[in-house]
Protein backbone atom coordinates (compact mmCIF):
# COMPACT_ATOMS: atom_id res chain seq x y z
CA UNK A 1 0.00 0.00 0.00
CA UNK A 2 1.11 3.64 -0.77
CA UNK A 3 -0.38 6.94 0.13
CA UNK A 4 -1.41 9.37 -2.44
CA UNK A 5 -2.83 13.04 -2.70
CA UNK A 6 -4.17 14.76 -5.18
CA UNK A 7 -5.22 18.26 -5.08
CA UNK A 8 -5.29 21.19 -7.74
CA UNK A 9 -7.09 24.75 -7.49
CA UNK A 10 -7.07 27.44 -10.02
CA UNK A 11 -5.44 31.22 -10.37
CA UNK A 12 -6.54 33.77 -11.81
CA UNK A 13 -3.71 35.37 -13.34
CA UNK A 14 -1.43 34.62 -15.96
CA UNK A 15 0.65 31.60 -16.89
CA UNK A 16 4.20 32.76 -16.97
CA UNK A 17 3.55 34.80 -13.32
CA UNK A 18 2.14 31.75 -11.94
CA UNK A 19 4.90 29.39 -12.98
CA UNK A 20 7.36 32.23 -11.92
CA UNK A 21 6.45 32.41 -8.63
CA UNK A 22 5.71 28.78 -7.70
CA UNK A 23 9.32 27.86 -8.89
CA UNK A 24 11.33 30.21 -7.55
CA UNK A 25 12.41 27.88 -4.67
CA UNK A 26 14.12 30.72 -2.55
CA UNK A 27 11.06 32.44 -2.12
CA UNK A 28 9.21 29.81 -0.93
CA UNK A 29 9.04 30.66 2.94
CA UNK A 30 7.01 33.84 1.81
CA UNK A 31 5.12 31.58 -0.43
CA UNK A 32 3.93 28.62 1.63
CA UNK A 33 3.38 29.20 5.57
CA UNK A 34 4.75 25.87 6.83
CA UNK A 35 8.78 26.72 6.07
CA UNK A 36 10.75 28.90 7.41
CA UNK A 37 13.67 28.84 5.13
CA UNK A 38 14.71 27.29 1.72
CA UNK A 39 18.17 27.00 0.53
CA UNK A 40 19.55 26.13 -2.89
CA UNK A 41 22.49 23.80 -2.54
CA UNK A 42 23.15 22.62 -6.37
CA UNK A 43 21.74 23.16 -9.19
CA UNK A 44 22.37 20.97 -12.87
CA UNK A 45 20.47 22.54 -16.00
CA UNK A 46 16.78 22.69 -15.25
CA UNK A 47 17.14 20.23 -11.85
CA UNK A 48 17.77 22.26 -8.51
CA UNK A 49 18.63 20.15 -5.30
CA UNK A 50 17.73 22.62 -2.53
CA UNK A 51 17.05 21.93 1.87
CA UNK A 52 13.53 23.13 3.33
CA UNK A 53 13.60 23.31 7.04
CA UNK A 54 10.27 23.71 8.50
CA UNK A 55 9.19 26.11 11.39
CA UNK A 56 9.31 24.59 14.38
CA UNK A 57 6.25 21.99 16.06
CA UNK A 58 4.54 22.22 18.62
CA UNK A 59 6.68 20.27 20.55
CA UNK A 60 9.74 22.60 19.60
CA UNK A 61 11.32 20.10 16.68
CA UNK A 62 12.85 21.56 13.69
CA UNK A 63 12.11 19.54 10.67
CA UNK A 64 14.52 19.59 7.49
CA UNK A 65 15.57 17.66 4.40
CA UNK A 66 17.00 17.76 0.80
CA UNK A 67 14.77 17.49 -1.91
CA UNK A 68 15.13 17.75 -5.71
CA UNK A 69 12.53 19.48 -8.45
CA UNK A 70 12.94 19.46 -12.26
CA UNK A 71 10.59 22.20 -14.05
CA UNK A 72 9.88 21.60 -17.51
CA UNK A 73 8.56 25.35 -18.82
CA UNK A 74 8.17 23.56 -22.35
CA UNK A 75 4.97 21.02 -20.74
CA UNK A 76 4.24 23.32 -18.10
CA UNK A 77 5.11 20.31 -15.51
CA UNK A 78 7.22 19.91 -12.53
CA UNK A 79 9.02 16.52 -11.17
CA UNK A 80 10.12 16.13 -7.52
CA UNK A 81 11.50 13.85 -4.97
CA UNK A 82 12.90 13.80 -1.30
CA UNK A 83 16.20 13.07 -1.22
CA UNK A 84 16.87 12.86 2.20
CA UNK A 85 13.60 10.98 2.85
CA UNK A 86 13.20 10.92 6.62
CA UNK A 87 10.21 8.94 7.69
CA UNK A 88 9.40 8.22 4.56
CA UNK A 89 10.72 5.05 1.83
CA UNK A 90 10.18 7.60 -0.59
CA UNK A 91 8.10 10.76 -1.49
CA UNK A 92 7.43 11.45 -5.41
CA UNK A 93 5.64 15.47 -6.11
CA UNK A 94 4.09 15.72 -9.20
CA UNK A 95 2.51 19.49 -10.07
CA UNK A 96 0.80 20.21 -13.29
CA UNK A 97 -0.10 24.10 -14.49
CA UNK A 98 -3.14 24.07 -17.33
CA UNK A 99 -4.64 26.99 -18.93
CA UNK A 100 -8.22 27.48 -18.72
CA UNK A 101 -10.89 30.25 -19.09
CA UNK A 102 -11.12 30.98 -15.46
CA UNK A 103 -7.03 31.12 -14.87
CA UNK A 104 -4.05 28.66 -14.09
CA UNK A 105 -5.33 25.35 -12.93
CA UNK A 106 -2.49 24.18 -10.80
CA UNK A 107 -2.89 20.45 -10.05
CA UNK A 108 -0.48 18.86 -7.06
CA UNK A 109 0.40 15.26 -6.40
CA UNK A 110 2.58 13.36 -4.53
CA UNK A 111 2.99 9.50 -4.19
CA UNK A 112 4.59 8.76 -0.98
CA UNK A 113 5.23 5.45 1.33
CA UNK A 114 5.96 5.80 5.26
CA UNK A 115 9.00 3.63 6.49
CA UNK A 116 7.79 0.75 8.98
CA UNK A 117 9.44 2.89 12.12
CA UNK A 118 7.58 6.41 11.09
CA UNK A 119 5.69 7.88 14.22
CA UNK A 120 2.61 7.14 11.37
CA UNK A 121 1.50 5.19 8.69
CA UNK A 122 0.03 5.96 4.72
CA UNK A 123 -3.36 6.62 5.92
CA UNK A 124 -2.24 8.78 8.25
CA UNK A 125 0.21 10.66 6.42
CA UNK A 126 -2.65 11.24 3.32
CA UNK A 127 -5.21 12.87 5.61
CA UNK A 128 -2.44 14.72 7.34
CA UNK A 129 -1.01 16.00 3.50
CA UNK A 130 -4.97 16.52 2.69
CA UNK A 131 -5.37 18.76 5.06
CA UNK A 132 -2.04 20.82 4.75
CA UNK A 133 -1.96 20.95 1.11
CA UNK A 134 -5.49 22.98 0.41
CA UNK A 135 -4.78 25.15 2.86
CA UNK A 136 -0.99 25.97 1.52
CA UNK A 137 -2.17 26.63 -2.36
CA UNK A 138 -5.20 29.16 -1.25
CA UNK A 139 -2.42 30.67 0.68
CA UNK A 140 -0.32 30.47 -2.76
CA UNK A 141 -3.17 31.64 -5.17
CA UNK A 142 -4.18 34.51 -2.88
CA UNK A 143 -0.52 35.58 -3.10
CA UNK A 144 -0.37 35.63 -6.81
CA UNK A 145 -3.41 37.13 -7.42
CA UNK A 146 -3.01 39.70 -5.18
CA UNK A 147 0.45 40.75 -7.48
CA UNK A 148 -1.00 40.04 -10.67
CA UNK A 149 -4.27 42.47 -9.72
CA UNK A 150 -2.06 44.91 -7.77
CA UNK A 151 -1.52 46.99 -10.62
CA UNK A 152 -4.73 46.88 -12.43
CA UNK A 153 -6.16 50.62 -12.72
CA UNK A 154 -3.06 52.24 -11.62
CA UNK A 155 -1.84 53.26 -15.30
CA UNK A 156 1.61 51.94 -14.48
CA UNK A 157 1.60 50.34 -18.20
CA UNK A 158 4.80 51.77 -20.18
CA UNK A 159 5.97 53.79 -17.64
CA UNK A 160 10.14 54.25 -17.11
CA UNK A 161 10.94 53.50 -13.58
CA UNK A 162 14.53 53.23 -11.96
CA UNK A 163 14.47 50.75 -9.10
CA UNK A 164 17.86 50.87 -6.61
CA UNK A 165 19.18 47.65 -4.75
CA UNK A 166 16.01 46.19 -6.60
CA UNK A 167 17.36 42.27 -6.79
CA UNK A 168 16.98 41.17 -3.37
CA UNK A 169 14.22 41.27 -0.41
CA UNK A 170 11.72 44.10 -0.64
CA UNK A 171 13.46 45.80 -3.70
CA UNK A 172 12.81 42.15 -5.60
CA UNK A 173 9.16 42.65 -5.37
CA UNK A 174 9.05 45.97 -5.44
CA UNK A 175 10.50 45.40 -9.09
CA UNK A 176 8.42 42.44 -9.76
CA UNK A 177 5.41 44.48 -8.64
CA UNK A 178 6.07 47.36 -11.26
CA UNK A 179 7.14 44.93 -14.37
CA UNK A 180 3.48 43.50 -13.42
CA UNK A 181 1.79 46.55 -14.07
CA UNK A 182 3.74 46.83 -17.24
CA UNK A 183 6.04 49.19 -16.30
CA UNK A 184 9.69 49.20 -17.90
CA UNK A 185 12.77 49.04 -15.78
CA UNK A 186 15.94 49.67 -14.95
CA UNK A 187 17.41 47.76 -12.33
CA UNK A 188 20.45 48.19 -10.14
CA UNK A 189 22.56 46.49 -7.68
CA UNK A 190 25.70 46.05 -6.11
CA UNK A 191 26.66 42.56 -5.89
CA UNK A 192 26.59 40.05 -8.86
CA UNK A 193 24.97 37.06 -7.97
CA UNK A 194 22.33 34.18 -8.27
CA UNK A 195 19.43 36.66 -6.81
CA UNK A 196 20.53 38.36 -9.84
CA UNK A 197 19.73 35.55 -12.40
CA UNK A 198 16.59 35.00 -10.54
CA UNK A 199 15.29 38.48 -11.56
CA UNK A 200 16.29 37.95 -14.80
CA UNK A 201 14.19 35.14 -14.78
CA UNK A 202 11.61 36.54 -13.51
CA UNK A 203 11.08 39.65 -15.63
CA UNK A 204 10.98 37.49 -18.23
CA UNK A 205 7.41 36.52 -17.23
CA UNK A 206 6.17 39.84 -17.83
CA UNK A 207 5.96 42.46 -20.43
CA UNK A 208 8.09 45.45 -20.98
CA UNK A 209 11.42 46.32 -21.67
CA UNK A 210 13.64 45.78 -18.52
CA UNK A 211 17.45 46.09 -17.80
CA UNK A 212 19.41 44.96 -14.77
CA UNK A 213 22.83 46.66 -14.11
CA UNK A 214 25.28 46.39 -11.67
CA UNK A 215 26.73 49.83 -9.73
CA UNK A 216 27.95 50.07 -6.50
CA UNK A 217 26.06 53.92 -5.07
CA UNK A 218 28.87 54.49 -2.69
CA UNK A 219 30.93 55.61 -5.82
CA UNK A 220 30.05 59.13 -6.99
CA UNK A 221 31.26 57.68 -10.48
CA UNK A 222 29.53 54.77 -10.79
CA UNK A 223 26.09 56.81 -9.83
CA UNK A 224 27.13 59.14 -13.26
CA UNK A 225 27.38 56.23 -14.81
CA UNK A 226 23.49 54.80 -14.10
CA UNK A 227 22.19 58.58 -14.66
CA UNK A 228 23.74 57.64 -18.15
CA UNK A 229 22.39 54.02 -18.74
CA UNK A 230 18.94 55.68 -17.40
CA UNK A 231 19.59 58.61 -20.30
CA UNK A 232 20.53 56.40 -22.79
CA UNK A 233 17.88 53.24 -22.66
CA UNK A 234 14.91 55.41 -21.56
CA UNK A 235 15.50 59.58 -22.13
CA UNK A 236 13.39 60.11 -19.17
CA UNK A 237 11.91 58.40 -15.97
CA UNK A 238 8.37 58.69 -14.73
CA UNK A 239 9.27 57.26 -11.03
CA UNK A 240 12.43 56.60 -8.99
CA UNK A 241 12.62 53.60 -6.59
CA UNK A 242 15.08 54.30 -4.10
CA UNK A 243 15.44 51.12 -2.01
CA UNK A 244 19.68 50.32 -1.78
CA UNK A 245 20.33 49.94 1.55
CA UNK A 246 22.98 49.10 4.17
CA UNK A 247 22.81 47.95 8.13
CA UNK A 248 24.40 46.75 10.51
CA UNK A 249 24.57 46.29 14.43
CA UNK A 250 27.18 48.00 16.48
CA UNK A 251 26.77 49.83 20.01
CA UNK A 252 27.08 53.18 19.62
CA UNK A 253 30.31 53.70 21.73
CA UNK A 254 31.91 51.33 19.87
CA UNK A 255 31.00 52.62 16.02
CA UNK A 256 33.57 53.28 14.21
CA UNK A 257 33.84 56.54 12.12
CA UNK A 258 34.12 54.48 8.78
CA UNK A 259 31.04 52.33 9.23
CA UNK A 260 29.04 55.31 10.21
CA UNK A 261 30.10 56.91 6.55
CA UNK A 262 29.16 53.17 5.25
CA UNK A 263 25.89 53.08 6.10
CA UNK A 264 25.16 57.03 5.96
CA UNK A 265 26.95 56.98 2.49
CA UNK A 266 24.65 54.41 1.24
CA UNK A 267 21.45 55.57 2.59
CA UNK A 268 21.40 58.91 2.50
CA UNK A 269 23.92 60.29 0.40
CA UNK A 270 23.22 57.42 -2.47
CA UNK A 271 20.30 58.61 -2.75
CA UNK A 272 21.24 62.40 -2.88
CA UNK A 273 23.18 61.95 -5.48
CA UNK A 274 21.06 59.93 -7.66
CA UNK A 275 18.38 61.92 -7.23
CA UNK A 276 20.46 64.68 -8.28
CA UNK A 277 21.94 63.46 -11.55
CA UNK A 278 18.20 61.80 -12.96
CA UNK A 279 16.31 65.57 -12.39
CA UNK A 280 17.08 66.40 -16.28
CA UNK A 281 15.04 63.02 -16.60
CA UNK A 282 12.13 63.88 -14.43
CA UNK A 283 8.75 66.00 -15.27
CA UNK A 284 5.52 66.94 -14.39
CA UNK A 285 4.36 63.94 -12.87
CA UNK A 286 7.21 62.31 -11.90
CA UNK A 287 7.63 60.66 -8.85
CA UNK A 288 10.57 59.52 -6.25
CA UNK A 289 10.26 57.35 -3.43
CA UNK A 290 12.62 56.83 -0.68
CA UNK A 291 12.19 53.60 0.98
CA UNK A 292 12.87 54.28 4.34
CA UNK A 293 12.33 52.30 8.07
CA UNK A 294 9.80 52.86 10.97
CA UNK A 295 13.33 53.13 13.27
CA UNK A 296 13.80 56.50 11.57
CA UNK A 297 10.96 57.46 14.04
CA UNK A 298 11.44 55.66 17.13
CA UNK A 299 15.21 54.75 17.29
CA UNK A 300 16.83 51.00 18.17
CA UNK A 301 19.64 50.05 20.24
CA UNK A 302 22.87 49.65 18.02
CA UNK A 303 21.40 51.06 15.21
CA UNK A 304 22.41 55.07 15.43
CA UNK A 305 24.24 55.10 12.11
CA UNK A 306 21.37 53.05 10.18
CA UNK A 307 18.22 55.08 12.12
CA UNK A 308 20.05 58.35 11.57
CA UNK A 309 20.40 58.12 7.91
CA UNK A 310 16.59 56.75 7.26
CA UNK A 311 15.72 60.12 9.60
CA UNK A 312 17.64 61.98 6.91
CA UNK A 313 15.47 60.83 4.06
CA UNK A 314 12.59 62.75 5.76
CA UNK A 315 14.11 66.09 6.03
CA UNK A 316 15.42 65.64 2.48
CA UNK A 317 12.25 64.68 1.30
CA UNK A 318 10.43 67.21 3.00
CA UNK A 319 13.06 70.22 1.56
CA UNK A 320 12.61 68.66 -2.11
CA UNK A 321 8.73 69.00 -2.14
CA UNK A 322 9.25 72.27 -1.19
CA UNK A 323 11.89 73.13 -3.88
CA UNK A 324 10.44 71.06 -7.04
CA UNK A 325 6.59 71.01 -6.19
CA UNK A 326 6.37 73.65 -8.71
CA UNK A 327 7.40 71.55 -11.43
CA UNK A 328 5.37 68.80 -10.70
CA UNK A 329 7.20 66.15 -8.61
CA UNK A 330 6.25 64.71 -6.48
CA UNK A 331 8.80 63.03 -3.34
CA UNK A 332 7.27 60.59 -0.54
CA UNK A 333 9.07 58.07 1.99
CA UNK A 334 7.74 54.15 2.54
CA UNK A 335 8.24 53.03 5.89
CA UNK A 336 8.10 49.24 6.79
CA UNK A 337 8.09 47.87 10.21
CA UNK A 338 9.50 44.61 10.25
CA UNK A 339 9.45 42.98 7.42
CA UNK A 340 9.59 38.96 5.94
CA UNK A 341 11.99 37.98 3.26
CA UNK A 342 13.99 35.51 2.09
CA UNK A 343 16.65 36.14 4.28
CA UNK A 344 16.53 33.86 7.86
CA UNK A 345 15.62 35.39 10.57
CA UNK A 346 15.46 33.33 14.29
CA UNK A 347 12.27 32.12 14.98
CA UNK A 348 12.50 33.62 18.50
CA UNK A 349 13.20 37.40 17.11
CA UNK A 350 9.81 36.61 14.52
CA UNK A 351 7.65 35.36 17.88
CA UNK A 352 9.13 38.62 19.88
CA UNK A 353 8.04 40.99 16.63
CA UNK A 354 4.74 39.48 16.30
CA UNK A 355 3.87 40.13 19.78
CA UNK A 356 4.66 44.25 19.12
CA UNK A 357 2.90 44.07 15.86
CA UNK A 358 -1.09 44.39 16.31
CA UNK A 359 -1.96 42.56 13.53
CA UNK A 360 0.21 39.73 15.05
CA UNK A 361 2.75 38.65 12.24
CA UNK A 362 5.42 40.16 9.98
CA UNK A 363 4.47 42.06 7.23
CA UNK A 364 5.38 40.63 3.40
CA UNK A 365 7.73 42.51 0.97
CA UNK A 366 4.99 42.52 -1.68
CA UNK A 367 2.39 44.56 1.09
CA UNK A 368 5.69 47.46 0.92
CA UNK A 369 6.14 46.77 -2.79
CA UNK A 370 1.92 47.91 -3.34
CA UNK A 371 3.07 51.31 -1.08
CA UNK A 372 5.29 51.59 -3.77
CA UNK A 373 2.75 50.87 -6.71
CA UNK A 374 0.21 53.51 -4.96
CA UNK A 375 3.14 56.21 -4.82
CA UNK A 376 4.69 55.79 -7.98
CA UNK A 377 0.78 55.73 -9.91
CA UNK A 378 -1.33 58.87 -10.51
CA UNK A 379 -3.61 57.68 -7.78
CA UNK A 380 -1.29 59.51 -5.21
CA UNK A 381 -1.11 62.62 -7.65
CA UNK A 382 -1.56 64.93 -4.76
CA UNK A 383 0.60 62.84 -2.08
CA UNK A 384 3.66 65.12 -1.76
CA UNK A 385 5.99 64.98 1.10
CA UNK A 386 4.84 62.19 3.22
CA UNK A 387 5.93 59.12 4.88
CA UNK A 388 3.56 56.22 4.77
CA UNK A 389 4.46 53.61 7.43
CA UNK A 390 3.71 49.87 6.16
CA UNK A 391 4.53 48.35 9.32
CA UNK A 392 1.14 46.49 11.18
CA UNK A 393 0.52 49.21 13.54
CA UNK A 394 3.59 48.54 15.34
Amino acid sequence: MTGHTDNEITIDAPMDLVWAMTNDVPSWPQLFSEYAAAEVLEQRGETIVFRLTMHPDENGNVWSWVSERTPDPETRTVRAKRVETGPFEFMDIFWQYEQTPDGVRMRWTQDFHMKPAAPVDDEAMERRLNTNTPVQMKRIKRQIEERAHAGLGLGLQGKKVLVTGGTRGIGREISLALASCGADLIVCHRQAGEHVERLNRDLKSTDGTHHVIQADLSEAEEVERLAQECTERFGSLDAVVHNAGAISHVPFAELPLEEWRRIVDTNLTAPFLITQKVLPLLSEGSSVIFVGSKVATVGVPKRAHYTASKAGLIGLTRTLVKEFGPEGIRFNIVAPGPTATEAEVPEEVIARYSRMIPLGRLGRADEVARAVLFLASDQSSFVNGQTLDVDGGI
